[in-house]
């Protein structure tokens, strides 16, 4: 399994004979390899998780399908499937679930090639201490944890998380709760607005001394990793 971080929340994931790209707006793609079908996957609708400039891609790969949260309006593409929270979607060999975001549209858990795939999007424990009331903060608690709790105990092979730094020092909260309520083999941060930083601060931390050799460094933008 061949990892490329691209930028901000968006990566691609590479197998024998299938490529996901989730939640691409911007960055350099990888050369993909064009004798493999790419399945292209936004969360939602947010500028920082969606662009039009995806449905390009078909300009230059043969075979491209789209798999878009249905909080999107648009496509540019016929070979598009929309899917809402708490669904199901069998396309090809690959099978989808959903989770509800606790925030715009949804998590994707792709099995494909027998591994187990989950993009959390902006499913993730929001606590914002400036902003937000504790009735506000209690309420985003619960609706993360009753989204997370629905894959309680289940195998997860790559995961990727957001690690939000705006959120001061509730930061961790939804990487940790989501580390301990699944068995996840590989962890990646993202959301972390360039802060690479933040990833050796979080795994050097008490929180995350039962996980913390499962969670994946990033440095910079374009960087790969092979599993």
């Amino acid at each position: 399994m061949k990892i490329t971080y691209i930028h901000h929340s968006s990566f691609s994931v590479e197998l024998d004979n299938t490529i996901l790209l989730f939640d691409y707006f911007k960055g350099n793609l990888p050369s993909f390899d064009k004798n493999k079908k790419l399945y292209v996957f936004s969360s939602h609708s947010h500028h920082d998780h969606f662009d039009e400039s995806i449905f390009n891609i078909e300009k230059t790969h043969p075979n491209v399908e789209y798999i878009l949260s249905n909080d999107i309006k648009t496509t540019k593409s016929q070979n598009t499937k929309f899917i809402g929270a708490d669904e199901r979607l069998l396309v090809d060999n690959l099978e989808i679930r959903t989770l509800e975001s606790s925030d715009l549209g949804v998590a994707f858990i792709v099995k494909v090639d027998d591994k187990i795939i989950y993009h959390a999007g902006d499913l993730n424990w929001w606590h914002w201490e400036s902003e937000n009331t504790p009735e506000e903060n209690k309420f985003a608690e619960n609706k993360f944890k009753s989204a997370i709790d629905k894959i309680k105990g289940e195998n997860i092979d790559v995961a990727f998380l957001p690690l939000d730094s705006r959120q001061g020092n509730q930061y961790y909260l939804g990487f940790d709760y989501f580390m301990r309520n699944t068995n996840t083999k590989v962890a990646f941060p993202m959301h972390f607005f360039r802060a690479y930083s933040l990833s050796k601060i979080f795994k050097d931390s008490e929180y995350a001394s039962t996980y913390k050799d499962k969670i994946i460094d990033i440095n910079k933008d374009g960087q790969t990793f092979e599993l």
